[in-house]
């Protein structure tokens, strides 16, 4: 077997260290209400995506909250849900005292499945949050022509899925809105920002009203996720993830293996009774000037890691990996596969010095606390069921080859 010096880590900053200094540097110091850099930033993000606007949010679930206040639906009004997300979109949905559907997905697309949305549909059915799991593209055209039939608002969630296409059509083009979510790990990753992107002038001119509503930035707020990056960042740098960040990692996980198992580790699963004040709060310049620098390298950033994914995925068809639908261009934000023991695959993948996961997200059509819960068995099983393969833009053809290796002696067991 090839061997390799250092260790594999699970995920990567789409930032560079240096950027990360300047940027903490620069927060305690710089004006963070520079309006004309915001607006040239939201005008470029509009762009990229096919919109003709954006309004930028401190959170994505901010975002959400103010689009559907914006909709006014009735007191009750059903909202179609997929059933892994962050757990904040539910409290969003809930505040407005709005009642969550939870539609199941499809496991080769990792989205909702048509034809349970059909099911799924009541007159009392208002809106639907489509969200894209890991960078994989569903048949959007289908879901969109199910909801126009039905006069469902849509709202698209495109977190993991910036530049991600199906028939050539911008993902976050296909619904009434789309939201972005611009936090750590991501690929345009802005130091957190929720951005709303849609075409309809009277429903942006009140997402901007409603952004001229929030408070002033919290410069410590943000300076706080500026430092967690860079920390990020550092652990995940080769030499300090191999000889620091993994030996941890393997330490921890002899005495709680399951609370490594996630990406980002455990989150909180209780319910809230009202929306923490400190969500909302301005989208910063500094953000946006981030954004504008970024948002340029994202491009090659996602085709050497495609490349990645589907050279690991050839080289191992007796691994089940979702594979998304035809004229989908997935993005593979990151690259799942299918084992009926997770945990062993971990431990094993550990012992060969690669780090790997499940996803952090909420199950959250499962949720013990909450009044509302649906039985979501291929949710279950992409929960309990998968993995992170580390393929990331920063990989060298060793690792690849290494990795592929790996993961085919450990198949064959």
């Amino acid at each position: 077997m090839k061997k390799i010096w250092l260790a594999i880590p699970r995920g990567i900053i789409y930032q560079g260290i240096f950027d990360n200094l300047k940027h903490l540097f620069s927060a305690f110091f710089c004006r963070l209400n520079d309006n004309q850099l915001i607006i040239n930033f939201s005008n470029k993000f509009a762009q990229i995506i096919g919109r003709k606007y954006c309004v930028p949010f401190p959170l994505a679930r901010v975002a959400l909250y103010f689009t559907l206040k914006a909709k006014k639906f009735p007191e009750g009004s059903e909202i179609l849900m997929p059933p892994i997300t962050i757990k904040s979109m539910l409290d969003v949905v809930l505040e407005l005292k709005l009642k969550p559907v939870f539609v199941d997905i499809n496991l080769e697309t990792l989205s909702f499945d048509g034809s349970l949305i059909k099911a799924s549909i009541t007159p009392r059915t208002k809106a639907i949050l489509v969200t894209y799991l890991f960078g994989m593209v569903p048949n959007i055209e289908e879901i969109v022509d199910i909801c126009r039939e039905n006069n469902i608002f849509i709202i698209e969630d495109f977190s993991q899925c910036l530049n991600g296409k199906y028939k050539g059509k911008a993902i976050g083009s296909w619904g009434d809105v789309g939201i972005y979510s611009a936090s750590s790990i991501k690929t345009l990753d802005t130091y957190g920002g929720g951005l709303a992107v849609c075409d309809d002038r009277s429903l942006y001119n009140l997402l901007y009203e409603s952004e001229l509503s929030l408070k002033e930035v919290d410069r410590k707020n943000l300076i706080k996720k500026i430092f967690t990056n860079l920390v990020r960042n550092l652990a995940t740098q080769r030499l300090i993830f191999n000889y620091v960040t993994f030996p941890f990692i393997k330490q921890i996980s002899k005495k709680t293996p399951e609370k490594l198992l996630k990406q980002t580790g455990e989150r909180d699963l209780s319910m809230i009774s009202s929306l923490p004040t400190a969500w909302f709060t301005k989208y910063s310049s500094l953000q946006a000037s981030v954004g504008l620098k970024k948002i340029h390298a994202i491009e090659h950033q996602d085709k050497v890691r495609i490349i990645n994914c589907e050279t690991v995925k050839s080289a191992l068809p007796a691994i089940r990996f979702p594979e998304g639908v035809l004229h989908s261009a997935n993005v593979y934000w990151q690259l799942i596969a299918y084992f009926t023991r997770p945990l062993e695959i971990q431990k094993s993948l550990r012992d060969l010095k690669i780090d790997t996961s499940k996803t952090s997200l909420t199950k959250i059509s499962n949720l013990s606390q909450y009044p509302y819960t649906e039985i979501t068995p291929n949710a279950n099983h992409l929960y309990e069921n998968s993995l992170f393969i580390p393929a990331h833009f920063n990989l060298t053809k060793c690792d690849l080859e290494y990795l592929v290796e790996v993961l085919k002696g450990i198949h064959e067991k």
